[in-house]
């Protein structure tokens, strides 16, 4: 009976998870669509979206990664509750798994994307793309400072030109997700046995 009720909970929240990304998916759209669908999207969604807007750690950068930690603690409690309906036990070592799985997942889904946003603004160089539009002012102002300060502690102060930086922010992010890739999994697999 717990375990036929912690499947119909986890199957809400993976409904819920899934309306608050077409929520985020409308909001990258300047005015959103109207709609009674819509408006009951948003006032389901941004009760819970609002607790982590309202983090001072996401504040000031330029862009919110708010909605990500919500999706974050979402899939951590969903992976919990199904956990237990289907195994029927749970350990302190199964949550920090998750845990951990979790915070992995949603940090290497910034880096891959991070990483994309510098093979982009590389292939631009490649093809001699006019940079002036909008879209590579706004990449190149999301990657320059963070491919310059890796660059200046890589190379001890030295002076390269931002091609160059580009192609060791890329090279170091392809590094950053292979290892973290293997030692997460092998984190989460040696706390997952955990018997506490």
């Amino acid at each position: 009976m717990v375990q036929t009720v912690l499947r119909g909970v986890s199957t809400a929240v993976s409904i819920y998870m899934l309306l608050i990304f077409f929520r985020i998916i409308l909001t990258w759209f300047g005015q959103a669509p109207a709609g009674r669908l819509v408006e009951i999207i948003s006032r389901v969604t941004d009760p819970y979206l609002n607790v982590f807007r309202g983090l001072g750690a996401f504040r000031g950068l330029p862009v919110d990664f708010s909605p990500v930690l919500a999706l974050i603690t979402l899939s951590i409690l969903n992976n919990i509750i199904t956990r237990i309906a289907f195994a029927a036990q749970i350990t302190l070592g199964i949550v920090l798994a998750e845990v951990l799985g979790a915070l992995w997942a949603a940090a290497s889904f910034i880096v891959f994307l991070f990483l994309v946003f510098g093979i982009i603004r590389l292939v631009g160089f490649l093809f001699q793309v006019n940079t002036a539009g909008r879209f590579w002012i706004t990449l190149d102002r999301l990657l320059q400072p963070i491919a310059h300060r890796l660059v200046s502690k890589v190379s001890r102060g030295r002076s390269t030109s931002y091609q160059n930086a580009l192609l060791l922010y890329a090279g170091v992010l392809v590094l950053v997700l292979l290892l973290g890739n293997f030692l997460i999994s092998s984190l989460v697999t040696l706390l997952a046995q955990l018997p506490v």
